[in-house]
Formats: structure tokens, C-alpha cells, sequence
């Protein structure tokens, strides 16, 4: 499925269910994005709605009071949907398009649990920090041109959004994009690590991989082609990257690369089953 073009989409009120890590990082950059629309943020904890209450922005309430034309995103532990589900009138998101970033919770289980066939799902990942996430959206086959629209207008905020052709891709998605970030760090760590080695501080090292990650990815992207091309571009026979590829070779790291995205995604299966 192509993805809508959400610059059409009038988003009145943002409602964020759940007030923890990835929870107030949406809510956060919905506020510094959105500014023409109203961010709630449902979170009944007094700590953490304490914490919220820190933006001026943001309005923070304990329990969802429905407003029609409202996008939910649904960022809760799944092991609390019940809860908030028992806590609604009756046919409260008749009139909402539902966002869910709950991990393993499917389509049809969302629509039957809401009691609203106007449902979708997304994994975005830890780069929502800084704006910068990759966010995957699937609707549910309820959900209407507008609600795509407008999940994906809120969940630009936090970054990229991709739609793939249907929710199977969601399981690989949870790996590459979910899993991405840190799988990534793991092995820049590599890169800081050797900087060090060779006498750079800590910052400097640092600075050093972020670029090289950065400026890499740029490439890949501005180039409009793959990694192989790249690295075969760089790698001078008999040169220094030759080498350095070749190493990475033996140790068949794209290899260890893949199983670690293959064992990623059945654990994805395996929740949602």
C-alpha cells in the first residue's frame, strides 16, 4: 500500500495513552510539531503525570474523556489494554482513529478489544527521541483513507513513516526497525572501542562513529543504491577497506547480522501468538 499524504489530514486533538518512556517521547514532539492541535496525555500515575505537567503544552488527564475526530495512540504495556478498555464508556472510540504501538497486539484483536474497526498499528523505535525514528504503520482493514491520514500526520512527528502491503510485514519490522537502533549501537560500539584503542577519548570517539554512521547512511540514501555497491565503490583492490571487508567477511558478520534479525522477529511471533 502507498502511503496517503498526510499533509492533508486536520488533526484536532492528539490523545497519548500512556504516559511512559515512548509514551511522553510522542507526546513531547506531538506538542513541538503540532502546535496548531491539542496533545492529551492520559496517564494515571501521579508521578509520571507529575512529570508530564512539566510541559506547558501538554495536557495530562487521568482517565480517556472521548472528543469526536480524536487519534489515540495507544502506547501502553499490552498487559494493561484490558485495564484501560474497562475503564471507557461505552462506545467511546466510536468516533477515533486508534493508534496502537503495543508490541504483538494484532489488528483484529485491537478492533475486537475497542470495540471500533477504525484501528492500526505501529512500531516506531528510539530514534523518536530525536525526531528521527522509523516508524511502520499497518491499518486495519477497518480503517478508512482518513484514518491512515491521520495517524500518519501524528506519527510523522517522531520521524519517517513507512506503510507496508499488509500486517505480516509488522514481525519483521519489530526486528529491522524496532530492533534496529540498538543491534546498530552494538556494533558501532566496535568503532568506539578501536577509537579508543588508537588513543582517542571517549567523546572524540564517539563523534568519530556517529559521522561515519551518519554520513554513511546519507550516501546510501542520496546514491539511491545498495550497500554492496558502496562498499564495493570504497574498497581499492589491495587498498586499506579491502582488507577491513575482507576480515568482516570470515567472520561472516552479515551472516550474524541476519540471524539476529531472523531470531528477533520470531520472538515478535512468538508474543503476538
Amino acid at each position: 500500500m502507498e502511503s496517503t499524504d498526510a499533509d492533508r489530514a486536520v488533526v484536532e486533538r492528539a490523545v497519548v495513552v500512556g504516559g511512559g518512556h515512548m509514551g511522553s517521547v510522542i507526546a513531547g514532539r506531538l506538542a513541538e510539531e503540532l502546535p496548531g492541535a491539542g496533545v492529551t496525555v492520559v496517564e494515571p500515575s501521579p508521578d509520571r503525570a507529575a512529570a508530564l505537567r512539566g510541559n506547558q503544552r501538554l495536557r495530562v488527564e487521568e482517565s480517556y474523556r472521548p472528543e469526536p475526530g480524536d487519534v489515540v495512540v495507544l502506547a501502553l504495556p499490552p498487559t494493561a489494554l484490558d485495564s484501560f478498555v474497562s475503564g471507557l464508556p461505552a462506545d467511546a472510540l466510536h468516533d477515533a482513529t486508534v493508534v496502537s504501538i503495543m508490541a504483538g497486539v494484532r489488528l483484529e484483536t485491537l478492533a475486537a478489544r475497542l470495540g471500533t474497526p477504525r484501528v492500526l498499528r505501529a512500531m516506531p523505535n528510539l530514534a523518536a527521541e530525536v525526531g528521527q525514528s522509523m516508524t511502520m504503520l499497518c491499518p486495519g482493514p477497518g480503517a478508512g483513507d482518513d484514518d491512515l491520514a491521520g495517524a500518519e500526520k501524528v506519527l510523522s512527528a517522531i520521524g519517517e513513516v513507512l506503510v507496508p502491503p499488509d500486517e505480516s510485514f509488522l514481525d519483521a519490522g519489530t526486528a529491522l526497525v524496532g530492533s534496529g537502533p540498538a543491534l546498530v549501537a552494538y556494533v558501532a560500539k566496535g568503532f568506539t572501542d578501536y577509537a579508543e584503542q588508537a588513543g582517542f577519548d571517549a567523546a572524540g570517539s564517539l563523534r568519530l562513529t556517529c559521522q561515519v554512521l551518519r554520513g554513511t547512511a546519507d550516501l546510501l540514501e542520496a546514491g539511491n543504491t545498495g550497500p554492496e555497491e558502496l562498499y564495493g565503490r570504497a574498497s581499492t583492490p589491495g587498498g586499506t577497506t579491502e582488507q577491513g571487508i575482507a576480515r568482516l567477511g570470515e567472520h561472516r558478520v552479515q551472516d550474524a547480522v541476519r540471524d539476529a534479525l531472523e531470531k528477533t522477529a520470531a520472538r515478535s511471533r512468538e508474543l503476538a501468538d
